[in-house]
């Protein structure tokens, strides 16, 4: 009977070492796609593209112009929460002809305080998503909104300049600022709401 030779032996040997370094190799190497695969998400959904928030700013300021003689912000009804503006919009009426209507939207979080929106004030408004985010504070000044956006590990802000308030219109909004103060104001005579309530509980009590 023939004794298999050494070198082959050998060969079979070496080819057997090969076929495990080979799978050895391989299953490092998708072990270490896995892991990337598993960071790069991690990553994706902790980062925020500048792409989109390029797009969502230039969505915005392309409607404040749309059909727009004039934008300019509501100060008054303003607040770190939301930003309420009105829009002198073009519409025709039923002769055809150019008439400026005011109508008042708001920039603003929406409901699950996932998306920063832009809608139309009012029930039956309609509203636009201009993007996902996590949070977001606002910050009104004649002429300017700031957009202070609120990431993981990071912060932006985008401002978007508009029209100053007329004289006419700030004055109607120091108006209606006034009256809200004279009516918490007690008239002459009367108490504070509170210290009637007190006075009532006292004597109730007696």
């Amino acid at each position: 009977m023939m004794k298999p030779s050494r070198r082959f032996a050998r060969s079979k040997a070496f080819s057997l070492l090969e076929t495990m370094v080979a799978l050895l190799v391989t299953v490092i190497c998708l072990s270490l796609l896995s892991s990337s695969l598993k960071l790069f998400t991690l990553f994706e959904k902790d980062r925020h593209d500048p792409n989109e928030l390029v797009f969502s700013y230039v969505q915005f300021a392309k409607f404040l112009k749309k059909d727009s003689q004039r934008a300019y912000i509501d100060l008054e009804n303003s607040n770190p929460l939301k930003i309420m503006f009105i829009k002198e919009e073009k519409k025709k009426d039923k002769n055809g002809e150019e008439k400026i209507d005011k109508a008042g939207y708001v920039l603003e979080m929406d409901n699950g305080g996932n998306n920063l929106r832009v809608r139309r004030s009012g029930p039956d408004g309609g509203n636009m998503t201009l993007l996902p985010i996590w949070g977001a504070t606002f910050a009104a000044r004649d002429g300017l909104m700031e957009v202070h956006i609120n990431e993981k590990g990071k912060r932006s802000i985008l401002y978007f300049k508009v029209d100053k308030a007329s004289e006419k219109e700030k004055e109607a909004e120091k108006k209606t600022e006034d009256q809200k103060t004279d009516q918490a104001k007690p008239t002459k005579g009367e108490r504070p709401a509170d210290q009637r309530a007190a006075a009532s509980h006292d004597n109730s009590a007696d």
